[in-house]
């Protein structure tokens, strides 16, 4: 009975975490295409940062835009991944 019920909390805990899992392929090309503002599907206030930096960027100096946009669509599927880790973290809490 226990075993049983064991198994029934893990298959729960595998579909919590499918469900809310993100895909890190889907991150970069967000990011490819909307750059910075492309980071709202990792990471909401880090995209908000890499608005206000891209902004900075683009009044002082315009060609560095180019490599943070790159470092930007680096940078999101490593954010993506944190974030599935998380969910896997706390989904035993979570779910009953």
């Amino acid at each position: 009975m226990k075993n049983n019920d064991n198994a029934a909390r893990r298959e729960r805990i595998r579909d919590f975490v499918d469900a809310n899992s993100k895909s890190p392929v889907t991150g970069a090309i967000y990011t490819l295409i909307y750059g910075p503002l492309g980071l709202i599907y990792s990471n909401p206030k880090l995209a908000v940062l890499a608005l206000f930096v891209a902004i900075a960027l683009g009044f002082v100096y315009w060609p560095l835009l180019g490599v943070f946009w790159i470092a930007c669509i680096v940078l999101a599927p490593l954010q993506v991944k944190a974030y599935n880790a998380k969910i896997r973290r706390s989904a035993r809490y979570i779910v009953t």
